[in-house]
């Protein structure tokens, strides 16, 4: 698959939707905010310019849920566009009157926002369980009868959202993901690095991020991998497990915790950068996919039993762990 990048038509039209389905929020709506703007990028090149592969790990004061790992990075919108060099800045309020006053007046203006939201006030999704950082793309109002028109992930067609609740959705305050109406709307983007450039730079951004950060990557793995006796102890221990292999396999990720749809743009940036294809990057990253799903499959086949093998878990884990840390020595060794 090609990289391109357009130049905006002057005399296309403002009320344009540029939408197709994708495998993850952020990652689809990003991709159609672009194309919107004139620069054409597919998914899966989007996730690796936010440098969008992750682990974070933490305990969280939840009677039901003490365990959330994410594995997906943080902070990933910001990212795409800072290695683009597209200026980013979310807007935030301090209530849901004032923020869906202004998504009211950008769409009126032809200008499509993209938004984060907790899914649980989205009447689309019919849930009752919170998951906030969710990312849409809101295109048009109609201000006589108060809905918002909006696209989201694998879904074709705009969906209808009351505003009063749109607003509502686009407030958390559930850690890791915390927004305050936050919301991104630029009247125009114009690329300020080239392509390869900005692949280069968030190859070596994410990998060095997993190698080294604290509280991201192999760290982050690592600490998972010492709790998982107490998972297996929990008294929720059979949903947990179940809700990890979801967060791996299932809610967005395309497979294997990104690492698959990861693999998809290093194998798109060998067109551009020779390099990836010199250190084996796509190889690496594929075997990481393929540990992230055998151990997001050993988590679902654990909570459907009477009682979980712990030792089976942290054997498919520590299998992720090395395939990991083999992709990520290897991208420290690559000369971008």
């Amino acid at each position: 698959m090609k990289i391109q990048t357009l130049k905006p038509d002057p005399n296309s039209s403002t009320d344009e939707v540029c939408h197709r389905p994708g495998f993850h929020c952020g990652s689809t709506a990003i991709r159609d905010l672009l194309e919107f703007h004139g620069i054409l990028l597919s998914e899966a090149v989007c996730l690796g310019l936010g440098g969008g592969l992750g682990v974070t790990y933490f305990k969280a004061p939840l009677e039901k849920m003490p365990f959330i790992v994410h594995v997906r990075s943080m902070n990933y919108e910001q990212r795409v566009f800072k290695n683009l060099g597209i200026p980013f800045s979310w807007r935030t309020f301090e209530g849901t009157a004032e923020a869906a006053d202004d998504l009211r007046e950008q769409l009126l203006s032809g200008i499509p926002a993209l938004l984060l939201t907790n899914i649980r006030y989205l009447p689309y999704f019919n849930t009752d369980t919170d998951f906030p950082g969710h990312a849409i793309v809101a295109w048009k109002t109609d201000k006589e009868t108060k809905i918002v028109f909006v696209t989201d992930t694998e879904r074709e067609s705009l969906i209808a959202v009351p505003e009063e609740a749109l607003a509502r959705a686009r407030f958390s305050a559930f850690p890791p993901f915390i927004h305050y109406g936050s919301a991104f709307s630029p009247t125009d983007m114009t690329l300020k690095r080239t392509l390869p450039e900005a692949i280069a730079i968030a190859i070596k951004e994410n990998g060095q991020r997993l190698l080294g950060h604290p509280e991201d990557g192999l760290a982050s793995l690592k600490a998972w991998k010492s709790d998982l006796e107490a998972w297996c102890q929990h008294e929720n221990w059979q949903w947990i497990l179940r809700f990890a292999y979801q967060v791996i396999e299932k809610r967005g990720t395309g497979g294997g915790g990104f690492r698959k749809m990861y693999a998809e743009f290093l194998k798109q940036a060998e067109v551009l950068l020779p390099q990836v294809k010199k250190h084996n990057l796509v190889e690496l990253m594929q075997h990481a996919a393929h540990a992230w799903t055998l151990y997001a499959f050993a988590l679902k086949q654990q909570s459907e039993k009477e009682l979980p093998d712990t030792d089976v878990l942290k054997a498919r884990l520590e299998e992720v762990i090395q395939a990991e840390k083999a992709y990520l020595l290897a991208v420290e060794k690559t000369p971008f």
